[in-house]
């Protein structure tokens, strides 16, 4: 007789979690509240860094970038090309986009074709124009995140 009985209660308690666990369809209001609010404070952390990550990748390509159109201008000016027509960097760029001759100093050789193969943005850098002894210079604007390189 005992071992029904505690047959008997074995299958109560396995009834009983049963309908324990059928009757839990889904979550309570305060699990998912808490699901929430965890989510969101992941969020307040990530986005500012992944915004100054982006910023300051954005900062090393315009440094770089300022050094190449620094080196072309210096080699354009040091080449003997006048430099003082371009008033901007606008116009500097698109210069150096369409290719600039520099004349040779043998008349038997060919001009030296410079070409700025990447595409810059001009409003990422402060021009200074260039004098008849000085090179233009292109400064990198820095801090400015809505100005793309």
């Amino acid at each position: 007789m005992q071992t029904t009985t505690s047959s008997q209660s074995a299958v109560k308690r396995v009834r009983r979690q049963k309908f324990a666990l059928a009757s839990r369809r889904g979550y309570t209001m305060s699990e998912i509240i808490i699901v929430i609010v965890v989510l969101g404070l992941l969020a307040a952390i990530a986005v500012p860094i992944y915004n100054n990550v982006r910023n300051s990748g954005a900062d090393n390509v315009k440094i770089k970038n300022a050094d190449t159109l620094n080196q072309l201008m210096t080699t354009i000016h040091n080449g003997g090309v006048d430099t003082t027509a371009w008033t901007d960097g606008a116009a500097a760029i698109a210069a150096l986009r369409g290719g600039v001759s520099i004349p040779s100093a043998n008349p038997a050789a060919a001009a030296q074709q410079i070409v700025l193969e990447k595409d810059v943005n001009p409003l990422a850098y402060k021009y200074t124009p260039g004098t008849k002894t000085t090179a233009p210079i292109f400064e990198p604007l820095l801090d400015q995140p809505t100005v793309r390189p």
